[in-house]
């Protein structure tokens, strides 16, 4: 979904649910949707999510326990309202244009229930949506989806936030914690600081207190899992000068505290053990990237052959991260713009970065792809007459998850061991009850 203005303070995130999708999306035990349920049934005044679903007979008590909105008739059949458990809204469409739509859509002139279904929910979500664009409308529903900017640029021609189960949830996550809440599961919350420590040592399991640089390496880790959700605000907060100014400065701290965290590793690696070569006296020559610590790196192959081969595989990674960190630190940095499309079948905003067709092609080698019903790559890559831009929350999310991947191996590959598991063999309560919240925060939490 393109960037947009969803995000309110003092409000209600109003949720609707596809309820034919999410039948669907229980039968395979879909993980994510099953979190995303456990948000649905509290009712505290200053819960921040409101939920409501289509009408649907169903086995599960999942969505049993989620109010259905309900179809007002006039005493001549005609469909005129929508009822909800909080409102009545007028529905203003006539089901021939409806009917119309339907078969532009699905490309057919005989249509099933359920796709009539499918295409009914989105001007109920119009009609929802009308006098608060807070509220979103999800469901699994592939033509949907892939027509969500079609709908908003056509008939009903309004902003409708269609989306997935993922963002849906990243969506919650984000609306949550702008209004102060960090839930680590649908009915348990922490403060801020908990939240993102929880975040952190549930990502790198082999991380382990104790040693200076290691402790730096957590720190800024923090930082970042901080500096993504930062980046999130202003990404659900619309397209505009300061969203686009603040976007940039999270970016560059994003930098900056990437390339940190590979010199916190290459520190605490010459210390472990107590690697020597030339100009090792300067903080510079002890890096995970190639040209600078190459000195370093050859000592490393011979004390541990298997971590010198790990960095290796993430070559791309480290050169990319340093590539852009040179040029945010000394060189120009990279311009911000916003951009709007505007074509017949869709129109989308976003605040972009502008990079060079070198970085685009290091972040093409870490293995970028086209999104499904996006314009910009899973990695935030769109170009626009052979220039080419970046959209920072995509980028973060795809960068941290490789950032992730390579710390916590790299940590194993140093000595360090599964943290958990080694709880797992103590008897105390201090060990059992930060056991029991890092699982929790695995199972229940929200966003990234």
């Amino acid at each position: 979904m393109d960037s947009r203005c969803i995000l309110k303070k003092d409000k209600k995130l109003k949720i609707l649910i596809d309820s034919n999708s999410f039948e669907n999306l229980l039968s395979k035990e879909d993980t994510n949707t099953k979190t995303l349920l456990k948000y649905a049934y509290k009712t505290p005044k200053d819960y921040p999510f409101q939920f409501i679903r289509s009408p649907l007979d169903t086995k599960y008590e999942e969505l049993n326990d989620i109010p259905e909105f309900i179809k007002m008739y006039d005493d001549n059949g005609n469909l005129f309202g929508i009822k909800t458990a909080t409102s009545e809204r007028f529905f203003p469409y006539q089901m021939r244009a409806i009917e119309e739509i339907r078969k532009e859509v699905f490309k057919k002139a005989t249509l099933s229930n359920a796709e009539k279904e499918a295409i009914f929910l989105v001007f109920v979500q119009a009609v929802l949506n009308f006098f608060d664009e807070s509220s979103i409308f999800i469901t699994s529903n592939k033509r949907l989806l892939k027509n969500r900017l079609w709908f908003e640029s056509h008939y009903p021609g309004k902003i409708l936030n269609i989306v997935t189960v993922e963002e849906a949830k990243e969506t919650m996550d984000l609306f949550a914690k702008y209004n102060g809440k960090y839930f680590i599961s649908g009915n348990y919350l922490c403060n801020k600081g908990g939240w993102y420590w929880l975040s952190f040592r549930s990502k790198v399991p082999n991380f382990h207190v104790g040693d200076s640089f290691l402790d730096a390496f957590s720190t800024r880790f923090v930082y970042l899992l901080k500096t993504i959700d930062e980046i999130g605000f202003q990404y659900y907060l619309g397209v505009n000068n300061d969203t686009l100014e603040d976007m940039q400065y999270y970016f560059n701290y994003f930098t900056v505290l990437t390339s940190g965290i590979f010199d916190s590793l290459a520190l605490a690696t010459k210390d472990t053990y107590k690697l020597c070569f030339k100009s090792d006296s300067i903080p510079s020559r002890i890096s995970l990237e190639p040209k600078a610590g190459k000195d370093f790196l050859r000592v490393l192959r011979e004390e541990n052959r298997s971590l010198r081969e790990h960095i290796n595989r993430y070559v791309d990674f480290i050169n990319l991260i340093y590539k852009l960190r040179e040029s945010i630190v000394h060189r120009e940095i990279p311009q911000g713009m916003d951009f709007e499309y505007r074509e017949y079948d869709e129109k989308w905003k976003c605040n972009f970065i502008e990079i060079s067709e070198d970085i685009q092609r290091q972040i093409h080698q870490n293995g970028d792809k086209q999104q499904e019903y996006d314009p910009v790559s899973c990695w935030g890559i769109y170009n626009i007459s052979n220039e080419y831009r970046l959209e920072p929350f995509r980028f973060v999310k795809s960068a941290t998850k490789v950032l992730i991947e390579f710390s916590n191996e790299y940590l194993r590959l140093l000595g360090y061991k599964d943290f958990f598991e080694e709880l797992k063999g103590k008897d105390d309560d201090s060990s059992t009850g930060f056991l029991y919240s890092i699982e929790r925060f695995k199972d229940g939490r929200l966003g990234f």
